[in-house]
């Protein structure tokens, strides 16, 4: 807070803002994709990156590392390591920890969870560790057990809770020769809030396998798995409620019992308490991919064993699928249809189950080569950005595509390379960077090994760049403070309309002339885009001028406005 004397001066009409200035601040984000940037480049491999949006810009990435188990490392809006060169160790527990899964914890760190092979290496447990914005673990040195029971725990999945804890589930050989499916929450501070060992979701005959987890906004979790119980693999699903009940019927809701095998789901929130789900699909005697919505109280809500986003000749695999922000979702897959090599296609499908673009999908890359093992995340427009490893120039470099809601590619056909460098990259992670683009975080071999890099694709396809700003509709938003209209105001409520480029904390604040504040908000939680607050709203402001100024990080916004009687 700038104080009297110094700072503002009423004169010739006109306020000396000079002081109340942004200052630029530097990017780290190359923009040549030979170059990218090194989140761990330790001796050994790093392996199976995973990553959430850090809530302001930025992410937060996890990985399996041969030096000592588990580290993470954040990555800042701009492309600057925050944490500890190398990363910061998250576990180092003797024998194996693999197969992470990581939530954001609203305040700016994560949650991690993962398999952990510390007590035989082969009966694994499950354990989780939190943390921080700042990079410090926040509980347990190595993780706090969320189950431990006899046999085997494996395939985590993780949700946040929405009180900064997380819900995980996993697949769980407790009972003998086959597996059922659990689930624990743990709270913010690192406390197992269910049953000890977790409670059971399901406990049909049968294996109940590669379970996905999304939040259902009420504290709870919907969950949705591949499961035996029939002599073929169906999909069922369960929604478990922050008591740690079951909601729904008991071993669930079936998604899909059509004939044939259906395979490895994945799971998006649907904006409404539910979810939509897809999985690669054998009814047809090759793999499809098909998908079902699924309400907060366990209807299913499209046709019956799903509707078909693609049926093209060839197998389609590993299907992926980001929320559209309509109640629908974005799933995109690898797809060999046109030569025997993968392309990569996309299919939109609407709230009520209206596949949208042309059928079985649209070409996000036909490229030579294979385009395979697609990520993805949504564009914050009611689109998606799609990443992948590609062979087009005979190892695999990384590559990525950003489709619009109604169904149009909107970067280069085929793509724009987010890494070429020597070596394979392999194994993308996405998150959305809040402002129409995304950070890709991945695998890769430049030097010899498996290290990790990544790369920050701006919402035009460009690489690189400064903290991003916010986009609506396509359009860029720069962070920005607009005039207060009416100007002059009467009375004591100011109607305040800004852009910020990201939900990194912000506030917005009235001044007077002498640089005192008078009324001030918290508007970060509001997150990118642009933004309406009252300000000022149960105070009687003197005739006189005023300042509004609106701050975020080192980026400050000024506006003035007179008040009248």
């Amino acid at each position: 807070m700038r104080r009297a004397g110094a700072l503002l001066v009423v004169g010739a009409g006109s306020l000396a803002l000079a002081l109340l200035l942004p200052r630029p601040t530097a990017a780290a984000w190359p923009t040549d994709p030979l170059v990218n940037v090194p989140l761990c480049t330790a001796t050994g491999d790093q392996a199976a990156p995973i990553s959430v949006p850090d809530g302001a810009g930025g992410a937060i990435v996890a990985w399996h590392d041969y030096r000592g188990d588990l580290y993470a490392q954040r990555v800042s809006a701009g492309g600057a390591l925050q944490w500890a060169v190398g990363g910061v160790a998250l576990c180092t527990a003797a024998g194996d920890q693999t197969n992470p899964g990581i939530t954001p914890d609203g305040a700016g760190g994560a949650i991690v969870c993962w398999q952990d092979g510390r007590t035989s290496g082969v009966a694994t447990d499950l354990y989780a560790q939190r943390i921080s914005a700042g990079g410090a673990v926040q509980w347990t040195a190595d993780g706090v057990a969320l189950c431990t029971a006899t046999g085997m725990q494996s395939y985590p999945a993780i949700a946040p809770d929405g009180a900064g804890g997380a819900i995980v589930t996993w697949s769980d050989f407790r009972g003998g020769a086959t597996s059922d499916l659990y689930a624990q929450r743990i709270s913010a501070d690192g406390l197992v809030q269910w049953a000890a060992d977790g409670v059971a979701l399901c406990a049909a005959t049968g294996n109940q396998t590669h379970p996905g987890i999304v939040p259902d906004g009420a504290g709870g979790a919907i969950v949705a798995w591949q499961d035996s119980r029939s002599g073929n693999s169906d999909l069922y699903a369960q929604r478990i409620s922050a008591g740690g009940a079951a909601r729904w019927a008991t071993d669930g809701v079936a998604l899909c019992t059509a004939t044939g095998d259906q395979w490895l789901p994945t799971i998006a929130p649907d904006g409404a308490g539910g979810a939509i789900v897809t999985w690669t699909d054998y009814r047809s005697g090759n793999r499809d991919v098909y998908a079902q919505r699924i309400s907060a109280g366990g209807a299913a809500q499209w046709t019956t064993d799903g509707v078909a986003l693609c049926t093209a000749t060839g197998d389609q695999d590993l299907p992926r699928v980001a929320p559209d922000g309509a109640g629908g979702a974005i799933v995109t897959w690898q797809d060999p249809r046109g030569s025997g090599f993968f392309d990569l296609y996309a299919q939109r499908i609407s709230a009520g189950g209206g596949v949208q673009w042309t059928t079985d999908g649209v070409a996000l890359c036909t490229a030579t080569g294979d385009q395979t093992s697609p990520a993805i995340t949504s564009d914050g427009a009611g689109g998606a950005i799609a990443a992948w490893p590609d062979s087009r120039s005979g190892g695999y470099d990384l590559y990525a595509q950003r489709i619009s809601n109604d169904g149009t590619v909107q970067w280069s056909i085929d793509g724009v390379a987010l890494s070429s460098a020597s070596g394979d990259q392999w194994t993308p992670t996405i998150t959305p960077d809040g402002a129409g683009g995304a950070l890709v975080a991945w695998q890769d071999y430049r030097n010899g090994n498996g290290d990790i890099y990544a790369q920050r694709v701006k919402w035009n396809g460009a690489l690189g760049g400064d903290a991003p700003t916010a986009v609506q509709g396509g359009t860029p938003l720069a962070f920005a403070l607009e005039p207060v209209h009416p100007n002059p105001a009467r009375g004591g409520v100011l109607t305040v309309r800004f852009a910020l480029g990201s939900a990194a904390p912000a506030s917005l604040e009235l001044l007077d002339v002498a640089g005192r504040r008078i009324a001030a908000r918290s508007v970060g939680s509001l997150g990118a885009g642009r933004h309406e607050q009252a300000l000022g709203e149960g105070r009687h402001l003197a005739p006189g001028l005023y300042l509004v100024r609106l701050r975020q990080g080192t980026d400050t916004r000024v506006t003035r406005v007179a008040v009248l009687k």
